[in-house]
């Protein structure tokens, strides 16, 4: 906020102002100066709600090319219109990333699309830190080949089983939509929505701007494409996931094993600092809440583990030792 004027009759001796915003309230102390003027700044932080990653790419989208644009939205379709920028992490870029190694679009070519649009996106505050900082490219080519055809022969001269590792995730836990009932009728209500309602927004947009004319030079034209595209994706991914969805309170846990909903407090071997995630499915990660997905590297490092076990988490910054303080069955 800026400066503010109170007026009105305020006394001569201190007294306690409170700038009230929605989610919560910010206290100064105001003291008259000599001559019995208040000079008062009010400081508050503005309430939003959590910046969706469609929404950020079409405030984005002036600023780039249309090159860098169709590749952003390829990277945003792909990790969910609606995810919100918060919830982006590096392994899950790096994962994108990995995708495109078959594909006629090089994964060099959207590393500096992501790194400028999330230098954006951290300019405007709306995430604490740059995930960018700790993306690496895939391995590609000669060197990936020859990794494989090392690990596969020597696989084969042991006589050990040879992993192959993927992306995409084979196993039933990585294929499950894990999420909580109420999270359920939301995505349900979500795409009800979506089918009747934005589908005719959307559709009536593309009509009035069609009536103006020339397409080639149509920017209403254009956004309102732009739009339909971000909402079919959405509409796909809700689909999509809805067809795999599996409610979090119906999964036969006994609580001492981790899995998606537990609740788990982990201590850090090297400092000893102690923090407590819930485990969730993609869908409802909320790293503000503690709530981090199934399939990050923390996720991934404590399903199945109880309380006592000591794991690594490996990611690209460095590998992390903790040991698991508790597990509980969450609410």
């Amino acid at each position: 906020m800026g400066l503010g004027r109170i007026k009105g009759d305020l006394g001569t001796g201190p007294i306690r102002c409170t700038a009230i915003t929605v989610d919560r309230p910010v206290i100064n102390e105001l003291r008259p100066p000599e001559g019995g003027r208040y000079n008062v700044r009010m400081t508050a932080s503005v309430p939003t709600a959590p910046t969706r990653l469609g929404q950020a790419l079409d405030d984005y989208r002036a600023r780039i090319s249309p090159d860098d644009h169709a590749r952003l939205r390829k990277f945003v379709t792909w990790l969910g219109v609606s995810v919100t920028v918060e919830a982006v992490q590096a392994y899950k870029i790096e994962e994108f990333l990995a995708q495109q190694v078959k594909t006629s679009v090089s994964p060099r070519a959207y590393l500096a699309p992501l790194k400028t649009f999330f230098a954006y996106v951290l300019e405007q505050r709306l995430i604490p830190s740059d995930p960018m900082k700790n993306v690496r490219l895939p391995r590609t080519g000669v060197a990936a080949v020859k990794k494989s055809a090392a690990a596969a022969a020597a696989a084969a001269a042991t006589g050990s089983p040879t992993h192959v590792a993927t992306t995409s995730g084979t196993s039933r836990i990585e294929d499950v939509e894990y999420v909580s009932r109420a999270r359920h009728e939301e995505m349900k209500k979500e795409l009800d929505r979506l089918q009747v309602g934005e589908r005719q927004r959307i559709s009536a947009l593309l009509e009035e701007a069609i009536k103006d004319g020339d397409l080639s030079e149509n920017a209403g034209y254009e956004d309102a494409k732009m739009r339909q595209g971000l909402l079919e994706a959405r509409i796909r991914e809700l689909e999509s996931k809805l067809r795999h969805v599996a409610l979090i309170e119906d999964q036969d846990n006994d609580g001492a094993t981790i899995g998606v909903g537990s609740r788990v407090k982990l201590r850090e071997i090297a400092t000893d600092d102690e923090v407590e995630y819930q485990v969730v499915g993609p869908e409802e990660t909320d790293p503000r809440l503690g709530k981090i997905s199934h399939r990050s590297p923390v996720g991934k490092a404590l399903i199945g583990k109880t309380a006592g076990e000591e794991t690594d988490v490996v990611t690209p910054g460095g590998t992390t030792r903790y040991l698991i303080v508790s597990v509980e069955r969450g609410a």
